[in-house]
């Protein structure tokens, strides 16, 4: 967040440029079993969202098929 007495300029900024450090590319630690979990979870969630919205969409009964 910025406010107005925030001053940005080249005394204040280091000197390589960098201005937000935890933005930097960082190790990738998650392996095969992390992607798959991940896929899992995700897969899971969507189905469980088609789930839900078929059980709380409202009731069409006593429509013909093709409504």
């Amino acid at each position: 967040m910025s406010v107005e007495t925030d001053e940005f300029s080249t005394e204040t900024t280091p000197a390589d440029g960098e201005l937000v450090h935890w933005m930097e590319p960082g190790e990738f630690r998650a392996g095969a079993a992390g992607l798959a979990a991940a896929f899992a979870l995700g897969a899971a969630a969507a189905c469980g969202a088609i789930m839900a919205w078929r059980w709380l969409a409202p009731r069409r009964e006593g429509l013909p098929p093709w409504k």
